[in-house]
């Protein structure tokens, strides 16, 4: 899947999705298909909307989805099944797909509703040379988010640079003074897409479990503890990615209202 107006000078931004066939909490749901078309195909389709992404593969573990793929015209890469997480994935596929990309992003195969704006955003943060690393944060709405230990929080420097990443609430104000910034105005939501240099993707993937990762579950925070600097852009939507059975349904009730939408307007 290739944007046909490619230009030349431009950054070269690979997009990698990960689909894993053994999800734990929604099982084999990248091949939940009840739109028509499989989980991880609406979300690699979304993907290459996106008019900065010069190319977009899903790597997956298993032949069926090998095959759902293919069969739909996405290009799959086939990766090994015992990777720890999914960024050691992404690292597979590039390797197999060669070439010289810029950027090599980690786009999650089950969120389909990722705003290809926000990728087109990321992808540009490495105009900047500095940067080697980069994910994406949004705006709190929702007090009773910044609760949820299934929200992921992320707090920033002055430059925009990641300082810690937590599914606690950050920043405490149990001991705030007077007239500072209330927690949903110094933290973001973090939204779960990772831009690499494809030298700072191999060095992620050779680094060592970190105390902080495993306390949290967060992989991002690998990456801080080894001293590593990771942008965090503006997005402008958080993507409401799929974990649940409630999640899929809001998701098929979502897609299935919008070709009504079309339907009725044309």
């Amino acid at each position: 899947m290739t944007p046909a107006d490619e230009k030349p000078d431009a950054i070269q931004a690979l997009v990698v999705l990960p689909a894993r066939i053994g999800s734990t909490r929604l099982a084999r749901k990248v091949l939940l298909a009840e739109t028509g078309l499989p989980l991880f195909v609406h979300s690699a389709r979304n993907a290459a909307e996106c008019p900065l992404v010069s190319r977009v593969v899903v790597a997956c573990d298993d032949a069926e989805v090998q095959a759902a793929g293919e069969g739909l015209g996405i290009e799959m890469i086939r990766t090994r099944p015992d990777h720890p997480s999914g960024t050691d994935r992404v690292r597979e596929a590039h390797q197999k797909v060669g070439g010289n990309w810029d950027v090599v992003l980690n786009v999650q195969a089950d969120e389909p509703d990722l705003d290809p704006r926000d990728l087109s955003s990321l992808i540009t943060v490495f105009e900047d040379p500095a940067v080697q690393a980069a994910t994406l944060g949004t705006p709190f709405t929702d007090p009773e988010e910044m609760l949820s230990p299934s929200v992921v929080k992320v707090v920033m420097d002055h430059q925009g640079d990641a300082l810690y990443f937590s599914r606690s609430p950050i920043p405490s104000i149990s001991h705030s003074r007077s007239g500072e910034q209330e927690p949903l105005e110094a933290a973001r939501r973090h939204v779960g897409v990772y831009a690499f240099r494809p030298d700072a993707l191999a060095t992620f993937c050779t680094l060592p479990l970190g105390r902080l990762e495993q306390a949290e579950n967060l992989e991002q925070l690998r990456w801080l503890e080894a001293g590593k600097k990771m942008r965090v852009q503006h997005a402008r939507r958080a993507a409401r990615g799929i974990d649940t059975r409630t999640d899929y349904e809001a998701f098929v009730a979502r897609w299935t209202g919008a070709l009504k939408g079309q339907s009725s307007s044309q």
